[in-house]
């Protein structure tokens, strides 16, 4: 084309590189080559969005036979011809004639486990929702429930600017980037968003398998797109860069509330959070500071608003260079000074990894200080989603080795989310967690953790398990 608003963009060559069977799952899909560094690889890490592995007997099985599922048609409940046309009850009550998910069960995989999805090795597999009543009854549904329950999530009431930005301005920029862009991603992670709060708001086991479902597969389709937008972050559209630091906001909102889809026995530690906020809050600040320290245009006006909000979440110093001299306890080997397992202790000599704990320890003790402040419920959760992105990303390796000093810091730091319960993306995700680490944390750490459990508000309820 000659037109000279616009120009041609040509691609170069694409390098050949030997397929991998092994790799993630959104590196096939675009056929790149995967370093299948887990959890998460280092194309999926520096784009912000979540990593997903083929388990080992999906891969065998791909070897063994190139047939990729399709997606199920709609299909109704048992006698039942038609869709239920009574939108007040929930579509998959087992006692009215509904109509049921359109995928099957085997599809999804389990947020935050080794399950992961099956897709085919050779394919571009497209993560879509047929149309249909099935798919129109849940997004209105999700979107009535967002504004309905959603917008103002806190005791405390925000800013009239910060609420206006997530009844209003933020669901208005969704739309319009879906509308004239086909930028969807903000609308999936809002659809994500609201089927994560209606499952923890549920008690019904076939609705929440549902509704597990539909936040995965939202989730998936959002990581989709969001890779391409920020590949495609350079072209002109009004609100690009407001549209994609709210999208990674939103990602980094649902990776906190996905904690309490965890296993407890058998514990699985928070980290695709930690992978998935780190992603997305790196992108995200980087992005909005760029933007507000370059930028006067009207499209930042709200990345302004949400920058500026408190807590001040892009100073160092008061962030990982906090005095930390209250929680040092923490890492002193539990057998004493002088004993032999103190004397054969090691991990501290390293000052690398020494340095690791010391920032994480001044995280958490910069979190105590806001809350001895009185610092506003909203900004202490902010700072807690500011975890992901501060620490360093060493601490997440501990957590997956699960050496004892990690998991018990970890513990320490998921007591913060035991007052913070009553809301909904937190839930009992605090105490859950500790219960899990305490179940595999060695016998002589675990009195580390004693005085954690009197802080439990219902200590009598069971955990659960989720698998």
């Amino acid at each position: 084309m000659n037109d000279g608003s616009t120009q041609e963009y040509r691609r170069g060559p694409r390098l050949y590189h030997k397929k991998s069977r092994t790799g993630c799952i959104r590196c096939k899909q675009r056929r790149v080559k995967c370093d299948e560094v887990r959890p998460s690889c280092g194309s999926c890490s520096r784009h912000a969005v979540p990593c997903l592995y083929p388990n080992a007997s999906q891969v065998g099985s791909q070897a063994a036979s190139q047939v990729s599922p399709s997606p199920r048609p709609v299909t109704f409940a048992e006698g039942s011809s038609q869709p239920a046309t009574n939108v007040g009850t929930s579509p998959i009550d087992e006692d009215s004639k509904v109509v049921l998910s359109p995928h099957d069960s085997t599809f999804y995989p389990s947020p935050g486990s080794s399950h992961r999805a099956h897709l085919d090795d050779s394919t571009d597999i497209e993560i879509e929702l047929p149309e249909g009543p099935w798919r129109r009854f849940w997004e209105l549904r999700l979107l009535h429930n967002y504004h309905m329950n959603m917008v103002q999530p806190f005791p405390e009431s925000q800013t009239p600017a910060i609420l206006k930005l997530w009844k209003e301005d933020i669901p208005n920029l969704a739309m319009h980037m879906a509308q004239h862009y086909n930028r969807c991603g903000l609308l999936y992670t809002t659809f994500a968003n609201s089927a994560l709060y209606l499952w923890t708001r549920s008690t019904e086991r076939r609705e929440r398998e549902e509704l597990m479902k539909l936040q995965q597969t939202y989730q998936i389709m959002v990581s989709k797109v969001q890779r391409r937008d920020i590949d495609e972050l350079d072209q002109r559209i009004p609100q690009n860069a407001e549209y994609l630091c709210f999208t990674s906001v939103r990602i980094l909102t649902h990776s906190i509330g996905l904690v309490q889809t965890l296993s407890v026995d058998p514990w699985e530690p928070p980290v695709q959070w930690l992978h998935m906020g780190r992603g997305a809050g790196e992108f995200l600040f980087n992005l909005a500071k760029k933007q507000v320290d370059t930028e006067s245009s009207p499209n930042i006006i709200n990345i302004k608003a949400f920058v500026r909000s408190p807590p001040d979440m892009f100073d160092p110093t008061n962030l990982i260079y906090h005095d930390h001299s209250s929680a040092d306890w923490l890492l002193e080997h539990p057998a004493g000074p002088g004993s032999i397992a103190t004397q054969q202790d090691h991990e501290l000599d390293d000052e690398h990894v020494k340095s690791v704990y010391d920032k994480v320890l001044s995280y958490m003790c910069s979190i105590h200080s806001a809350i001895e402040r009185g610092e506003q419920e909203y900004a202490i959760l902010r700072r807690i989603g500011g975890f992901a992105i501060w620490v360093p990303a060493d601490f997440i390796r501990y957590i997956e080795e699960r050496r004892p000093r990690a998991m018990v810091v970890l513990a320490h730091f998921m007591a913060i989310w035991l007052e913070y319960e009553h809301v909904w993306l937190i839930g009992r995700a605090g105490e859950w967690q500790i219960r899990g680490i305490h179940k595999v944390l060695p016998l002589e750490w675990c009195c580390k953790l004693d005085c954690l459990f009197a802080r439990f508000k219902q200590p009598d309820r069971p955990t659960p398990v989720y698998h």
